[in-house]
């Protein structure tokens, strides 16, 4: 076998296709096998190689159920391929018809050469400097940290880092190569031991580049063939776990391959560049869901200023000291409550309406308690519709520029995944596609079983947050046929988070949701909307306090009749169980939600006298969808006295 081409996947389906083309074609008249690692995509990745390339007997198809890192997927495949060389490539990548023919060919000039790269571009054609680079040493790593390298790129001293001072058409000796195309020889790969499993993503290729280099081999990058290579789409779609696994990447290479080489001053300070660049990006990504409440915050707080301009000339020190925090913290209090920042409600202009009127009238009724601080109704009203205007409007433009920078135009489809991949699922799908009012764009079916059934499988419903992340899913229809409650009640708590709206497709009249709505989109098919109560905000803070104010009357009735034990107070108070919630059959499959599944020190199951595991959870799903703090004080003063007699 002459060459072992090893590609791990992660979420980027149309790329590997493209990808999987490209290699195909530059492997013809080589003796070739293919590798494919996919890390637990959901995006459809192993549907499409099933349906699509599965039939080739030079491609090897790996799929791992969970995401276990660069590093470990390539030494999968690196473990079993049989190859005289072996290249790891990246599923975000174009390679020329030639490129395998002119590698092989240069690596046969000389035996000494361990790895080579090729010239990697980007999808303009521009060249992706990061192809060929030093070893990142405290000197080099400290004029990339602190820009010196990108001031003076032409410097031998300050542009080693990714050898910009080297010309791109010439082929040389290099320190290290990009990950996305290494071309090596198998017998330095098997000499130096394959990836680092330590480096998750990032790092691994550099650390692989420094131990070739170590055993005596020679790495060089090659000019004379290209790839396209579409940088960062295996991990942009991903969540901020990759910023982090960047930086610990460059800490583990430090601490493994310099460590006994510098001085501690040295190491020291690289450590510190590593922890200041990385927490400049953490600063940046928290900043991000801050944005929203902090410019209501500061449009609350003009709309105050602009109401009462016209009464004073120069504001009071008690207006200013007292009625605008008073009013500011009101206001912003009631968007809170009313979850107006959740990726649900964040540009609901009717949940920001309801919550400034409310925050209006609690405004307005303090004028009747506080007298010295009633400055001026008028103004306050004045207050009020400028803040609906600002508010609203900055919600009206983000929409209007976020959905055309999405789709090129002002009305934005809306992408939907169906919950099944059966017969049933097939048809909810199809009607749904064809209520042409809804504007639907399906996106593809998510499996309730292990299979993949089809090649519009996305994945399985045990990664339905992934699913919905990753495909900017903003509708899941559950085909209660297919889906049982509990799977479909758990996979709508992890999806809590996200902007996505759930339904369910109902089987007959097998499901009842009485807090549900129910939508017709064909005369055989109604939807019926999906909310769950215990997932809101403000019914969870709700819950809290209710736990809280009727613990000491609880504790006092348990210590006149004993039926319960004290412990359980404790628990209350300490946050681990709730007076009322969930029986204790279903907490071995708690989702993430905080008080979903909480158990409960009474529950609807216990009320009922539910014995059966299967009555028990019906009765947990009953009060999951249903919950609010009537239903709470019902169940637990029936179950106060039935426990006193």
């Amino acid at each position: 076998m002459t060459l072992s081409v090893v590609i791990v996947s992660y979420n980027v389906k149309t790329f590997l296709e493209q990808c999987l083309q490209s290699v195909l074609k530059a492997a013809e008249g080589i003796e070739t096998e293919i590798f494919v690692v996919d890390n637990n995509s959901v995006d459809g990745t192993e549907a499409m190689l099933k349906a699509k390339f599965s039939h080739l007997p030079q491609l090897h198809l790996i799929f791992n159920r969970e995401n276990v890192g660069f590093s470990k997927a390539n030494n999968q495949a690196f473990r079993v391929c049989r190859g005289q060389y072996v290249l790891a490539l990246n599923p975000d990548t174009l390679v020329e018809e030639d490129t395998f023919r002119k590698m092989i060919a240069f690596m046969e000039r000389d035996e000494t050469i361990g790895a080579a790269g090729c010239k990697l571009l980007n999808a303009d054609g521009s060249f992706q400097l990061s192809c060929r680079r030093s070893f990142p040493t405290p000197a080099v790593s400290l004029y990339k940290l602190i820009g010196l390298s990108a001031l003076f790129p032409k410097s031998r001293r300050f542009g080693r880092y990714n050898l910009t001072y080297l010309p791109i058409d010439a082929t040389y000796e290099v320190d290290a190569l990009m990950g996305a195309f290494m071309f090596m020889r198998r017998a330095a790969l098997e000499q130096v031991g394959f990836f680092d499993e330590s480096f998750f993503m990032y790092g691994e290729d550099l650390d692989l580049c420094y131990r070739i280099k170590q055993a005596g081999w020679k790495i060089y990058y090659y000019h004379e063939t290209q790839i396209i290579h579409y940088k960062g789409e295996s991990t942009k779609k991903d969540s901020f776990n990759y910023v982090v696994r960047f930086y610990e990447a460059m800490l583990i290479f430090v601490r493994k391959h310099y460590h006994s080489r510098y001085s501690r001053l040295f190491e020291a300070l690289l450590v510190a560049g590593i922890y200041l660049r990385a927490s400049l990006a953490f600063l940046r990504r928290l900043i991000q869901p801050l944005a929203a409440p902090l410019l209501d915050l500061a449009l609350i707080v003009l709309s105050i200023f602009i109401g009462f301009r016209y009464k004073f000339a120069v504001y009071p020190a008690e207006f200013l000291g007292i009625v605008l925090p008073a009013y500011t913290s009101i206001w912003f209090s009631s968007l809170l409550a009313f979850g107006q920042y959740s990726a649900m409600r964040r540009y609901s202009l009717k949940t920001l309406s309801v919550a400034l009127l409310i925050g209006f009238l609690v405004n307005a009724s303090l004028t009747f308690f506080f007298k010295q601080y009633a400055f001026s109704r008028v103004g306050l009203t004045a207050s009020f519709l400028c803040a609906l205007f600002f508010l609203s409007t900055w919600r009206v433009l983000w929409r209007a520029t976020a959905l055309k920078a999405f789709s090129g135009t002002a009305i934005q489809r809306r992408r939907l995944a169906v919950v099944g991949t059966g017969a049933a699922a097939i048809e909810v799908a199809t009607k749904l596609q064809a209520n042409v009012s809804k504007n639907y764009e399906f996106v593809g079916y998510v499996s309730a079983s292990d299979g993949i059934a089809n090649e519009q499988t996305l994945g399985r419903i045990e990664n339905i947050d992934d699913i919905v992340r990753i495909n900017r899913i903003h509708e899941l229809v559950f085909v209660s046929s297919e889906v049982s409650n509990a799977e479909a009640l758990a996979a709508i708590s992890k999806c809590s988070r996200s902007a996505v709206e759930c339904k369910i497709a109902p089987s007959g009249l097998d499901v009842i949701i009485s807090k549900g709505s129910i939508e017709d989109f064909s005369v055989s098919m109604p939807l019926l909307d999906v909310e769950l109560s215990l997932l809101r905000p403000t019914r969870q803070l709700s819950k809290r306090i209710f736990d809280l104010a009727l613990l000491p009357f609880v504790t006092l009735i348990l210590l006149i009749w004993r039926k319960k034990p004290l412990s359980d107070m404790w628990a209350v108070l300490c946050g681990r169980k709730t007076l009322v919630g969930a029986s204790e059959a279903n907490s071995s499959y708690s989702p993430s939600s905080i008080y979903l599944w909480r158990k409960g020190v009474w529950s609807l199951a216990e009320f009922q006298h539910a014995t059966r595991p299967a009555e028990r959870e019906q009765a947990d799903l009953f009060y999951a969808k249903n919950s609010s703090l009537g239903l709470d004080l019902e169940i637990l003063f029936k179950s106060l006295f039935s426990t006193h007699q």
